[in-house]
């Protein structure tokens, strides 16, 4: 038998897709599993189970955009039910984005849906299209190809920009690069058709990042984004203001950059200004903003710089990380999970537990994989549960405006979807 080092074992994990569950609208129902692997951000999540992609909205009224849910036009779905998205079946990767949607087919094809205004972030706007018209494509009312054909392996997504890594090591970046997110250096120089040239602050089809090959992960932050290399370093690129780039500097990036001292990584997580990387040896080093203790080793703070990677106190064990908005989750070797920072609106799952130094999520034992966004978490446990703690995690049960926070949970509670049978 084979044996594969811890870098390749994690890297494997890391590959495998976030969950999703199956839809009552598309006649079935989907049965809670540890393949399953979940993905969301802020108005929708997605399941990823067998291959197939399954959706909900947590919207708090019903007007979601039917381009969202990529089901066609016309598809009303109630708040907190799945919904199978049809003609995908061979699902390897996702990532949930702001009003839209990533998947990576089992061939390599990226696929988008969503909302496409004021910055392209599908990434499925015609080159030619953008050069006539200086503007985006369409919102996409079903998945629908990239713009740029490649290989892709994984997708990332944050705010309004994304990434995708591709089968032999490279980067494609689109949508919002006026911070540097994208990793082009100063933004392409468009030779407009009808109009007079010039660089736009964003591009609305993949552009393949120049000089970056040999990546083994990506993951795209608020406005910056992280790179894992094949040998266990990290490049970092895109608004530095906080240090979040990690090179010792406040001075935006906008190409790739070495983080300093970060060796034998084998996983990176970014959130709303501040960057994550996880050790082969199982501890965990952080750098960028410490508000609210996202950094997990200084106290919480108004927004303050920390541009140098350091480790974590007292965390070790830990064999995958992810970030939310200011907290992080570090998923250990015993299937236990430790979390860190922003402790509003049940971020960590402690229950009222206000301290944002890292500690163990009580009574969460058996964990295979886990999610963040926001204020929201998310853990795939061994018996098939789907637990989720934090943010929009249930319906309301009032109207938002009498100002109603029933849908916090400080602790971890099953993931409630009506379509999703929990074991």
């Amino acid at each position: 038998m084979t044996r594969i080092g811890r870098r390749q074992a994690l890297g494997l994990i890391a590959s495998v897709p976030l969950a999703v569950r199956d839809g009552r609208p598309a006649g079935a129902q989907t049965r809670a599993g540890a393949q399953q692997r979940v993905s969301r951000s802020g108005s929708h999540g997605l399941l990823l189970s067998g291959g197939a992609i399954h959706l909900w909205h947590v919207a708090r009224v019903g007007d979601m955009a039917d381009a969202v849910l990529g089901l066609g036009g016309g598809s009303a779905l109630p708040p907190f039910t799945l919904a199978r998205v049809p003609g995908l079946d061979d699902v390897v990767a996702m990532a949930a984005g702001q009003s839209c949607s990533f998947v990576v087919r089992a061939d390599g094809t990226l696929l988008a849906w969503g909302l496409n205004g004021g910055n392209g972030r599908l990434g499925t706007t015609p080159p030619a299209f953008f050069d006539e018209r200086a503007s985006w494509g369409p919102d996409a009312r079903v998945p629908t190809p990239l713009a740029v054909g490649f290989e892709a392996a994984a997708v990332s997504t944050q705010n309004n920009h994304a990434l995708a890594l591709t089968r032999d090591g490279r980067v494609y970046a689109w949508g919002t690069g006026d911070k540097g997110q994208l990793g082009l250096g100063a933004m392409p120089l468009i030779r407009f058709r009808t109009r007079s040239p010039r660089a736009m602050p964003y591009t609305p089809y993949p552009i393949a990042i120049p000089g970056l090959s040999g990546v083994a992960a990506v993951d795209a932050g608020y406005t910056h984004s992280l790179a894992l290399m094949t040998d266990g370093t990290v490049r970092a690129w895109g608004e530095n203001r906080w240090g979040e780039v990690g090179d010792g500097t406040t001075i935006t990036r906008p190409a790739p950059v070495t983080v300093p001292g970060v060796r034998d990584a084998v996983a990176v997580a970014a959130g709303n200004h501040f960057s994550a990387a996880l050790l082969a040896d199982g501890t965990v080093m952080t750098w960028g903003n410490r508000f609210h203790g996202a950094l997990g080793r200084t106290p919480a703070s108004d927004n303050q710089a920390d541009p140098t990677p350091a480790l974590v106190p007292g965390v070790r064990g830990v064999r995958t990380i992810v970030a939310g908005s200011f907290h992080v989750l570090a998923l250990t070797e015993g299937g236990t999970i430790v979390s860190w920072g922003q402790p509003d609106f049940g971020a960590l799952g402690r229950g009222d537990a206000v301290a944002w130094a890292p500690a163990p999520v009580p009574r969460l034992a058996g964990v295979q994989s886990m999610a963040a966004d926001g204020e929201t978490s998310f853990a795939v446990l061994a018996s098939g549960r789907i637990m989720t703690w934090g943010g929009d995690v249930r319906p309301w049960t009032r109207p938002p405006e009498e100002g109603s926070f029933d849908t916090i949970s400080r602790r971890p509670i099953l993931l409630w979807l009506d379509g999703l049978e929990q074991p």
